[in-house]
């Protein structure tokens, strides 16, 4: 049970991060949040790192969470803000459902994972439910130069194409970060050594793209707390992924993850409702969610 609690854990700790980016990206038009969040990733867990007695070297261990948290942390959380921006954090978190399908597939071929008939009707129950959400007809809002409006169908579309891609970069990044755990076990250092790797390659990508002089200025003259919070509230989900691999496998951790859906949408109910529309789905939703979450916890 410890692990479920975890995974679903995560999820909040994402939904919260995801909702905090959303208000700052109405203050930053130019700024999706990564720079700072992942920044503040790196000072977050190499401050709890000081703490902790690292295990022994290996350097594939190392590598492989390398990869993964870049695979994450970067390029997951990268195309997720960018969905957040578009079509807003409740839809974007609904497409999270399709991390599980990734993980499970990635992890059967990399780490030999298999899915037992209760988890897999549990975990269906969690898909259909977070799917529900997707049903919505509401049109969704767009934060673009720092105004929440009513989004197009090509902006629509644009967001859902981010917001399909992010679980197919995070469906990886479990995998291949369990991968990497199995070989060098520290749930917070394997945290802080993915949001490290993941750090470099934004201020590479800045640095190329000639726009890191402008982004350090952006984000250090006059500092957008809305992003470190939500850095903060990812930090904490990234430490309880970490841990949740230790007890589940990785597509049982994707698919408890997924209830992020679920959380932005209350949160987003609760702190930005002219921007989260809620309708019948919605309990639908939950009571799939939590049917298949009390199955996935009875055997655990």
């Amino acid at each position: 049970m410890t692990g479920v609690i975890l995974a679903v854990a995560t999820g909040a700790l994402f939904a919260a991060g995801a909702v905090l980016a959303r208000v700052g990206q109405r203050h930053r038009p130019n700024d999706d949040g990564l720079l700072m969040t992942v920044l503040v990733n790196v000072l977050v867990l190499g401050t709890i790192s000081l703490t902790v007695t690292a295990p022994k070297w290996s350097t594939a261990g190392i590598v492989g969470l390398a990869v993964g948290g870049v695979l994450g942390s970067l390029m997951g959380r990268s195309a997720n803000l960018r969905g957040v921006r578009l079509v807003g954090a409740t839809r974007t978190s609904a497409f999270m459902t399709g991390t599980p399908l990734v993980a499970a597939v990635a992890g059967s071929i990399m780490l030999g994972e298999t899915v037992d008939l209760v988890d897999g009707v549990g975990g269906l129950l969690v898909i259909a439910g977070l799917l529900a959400l997707v049903r919505s007809r509401a049109t969704p809002t767009s934060v673009l130069d720092g105004v929440a409006t009513l989004a197009d169908p090509k902006t629509i579309r644009l967001g859902f194409v981010f917001a399909a891609a992010a679980p197919v970069f995070f469906g990886l990044s479990f995998v291949v970060k369990k991968w990497g755990l199995l070989r060098y076990d520290s749930a917070v250092l394997g945290a802080f050594i993915g949001a490290s790797a993941a750090l470099l390659f934004v201020i590479l990508l800045d640095v190329l793209g000639n726009r890191f002089r402008r982004r350090m200025s952006e984000n250090f003259r006059r500092i957008p707390w809305w992003f470190v919070g939500a850095g903060v509230a990812m930090s904490g989900a990234l430490l309880t992924q970490f841990a949740a691999f230790s007890y589940l496998e990785a597509w049982l951790v994707g698919v408890l993850q997924g209830t992020q859906g679920i959380w932005a949408l209350i949160l987003g109910w609760l702190f930005i409702r002219k921007e989260e529309r809620i309708d019948g789905w919605v309990v639908t939703s939950v009571l799939l969610v939590a049917a298949g979450i009390t199955l996935i916890g009875i055997q655990r």
